[in-house]
């Protein structure tokens, strides 16, 4: 690979471009128009979302990628075969923009051409608050930062001082959830994995649970790395690695937490 600027300052580049799409459309075109390969509503922002992220990366990206996107088939952009996969979600979030609830987001993990797409392949992840505009961004071996500020997930060791977010649409809570919620210093569901995720990183949230079996892979392998690269985990409700992900349409589970103690009592938890 050529040498470059920083790719971390070109994602930021990405997400600005996403970001100003999504500022000049919210309001005035919120209406849906169809539906993803997910079968997930699709709203005229998350069009213009991915027309930016298609402009952008046509005109303003140094480098060949490929592009894996929940709003259609993979794409390629630059000359040459592709340096990396680079899976996005434009609009993460996407009730919570509809609705005017501020926090949605953009996720953007960047895996090296060659490599399984999976957690431990992200080489370089930014997170993007679509409403404030700050970024999480990190860089495997290299740490997280946010706004440039080097961040650390919290020191929370034990579930009944722990506030945990834990994703609940769609879902009938499960006795053995119910029990570790109710366990928790303080619950908050917010509808926005990719955000969620960035708070573990940073220390807004001690611990993040989507345990429905729901989740695409757009919305955690971005986060993955900040987790991991803040001192987190990210791993299935079993305590294992996530496996290759084939397809943008499979669906996951995930359990996240700030440190190595407070994930292992959610697994026991969960079991």
């Amino acid at each position: 690979m050529q040498d470059r600027r920083p790719i971390l300052a070109d994602l930021e580049v990405l997400f600005h471009a996403i970001s100003q799409a999504v500022r000049h459309h919210n309001g005035h075109f919120v209406g849906e128009t169809t539906t993803n390969p997910k079968g997930d509503r699709v709203r005229q922002f998350d069009l213009a979302a991915d027309r930016a992220a298609r402009v952008c990366l046509s005109h303003r990206f140094p480098y060949p990628v490929l592009l894996l996107s929940e709003e259609g088939e993979p794409r390629r952009f630059g000359d040459g075969e592709p340096e990396f996969v680079m899976v996005l979600d434009p609009v993460d979030g996407s009730d919570n923009l509809a609705r005017g609830i501020p926090l949605a987001g953009t996720a953007v993990a960047l895996i090296p051409s060659g490599e399984p797409i999976a957690t431990g392949a992200v080489r370089y992840a930014l997170v993007g608050d679509l409403f404030t505009g700050d970024r999480w961004v990190a860089e495997r071996g290299q740490g997280a930062f946010r706004n440039g500020v080097r961040i650390h997930s919290s020191r929370a060791m034990k579930l009944e001082g722990a506030t945990v977010s834990c994703e609940l649409n769609h879902f009938a809570v499960e006795a053995h959830l119910a029990g570790t919620l109710s366990r928790a210093r303080a619950v908050r569901t917010l509808g926005c994995a990719s955000r969620a995720l960035s708070m573990v990183a940073d220390g807004s949230l001690d611990a993040h649970l989507d345990v429905r079996g729901r989740l695409t892979p757009e919305n955690f392998l971005a986060p993955s790395l900040i987790v991991a690269e803040a001192g987190g985990l990210l791993t299935n409700p079993e305590g294992k690695a996530i496996p290759a992900i084939r397809s943008l349409t499979e669906r996951y589970s995930i359990v996240a937490a700030a440190t190595p103690e407070l994930h292992a009592a959610l697994i026991s938890e969960l079991k």
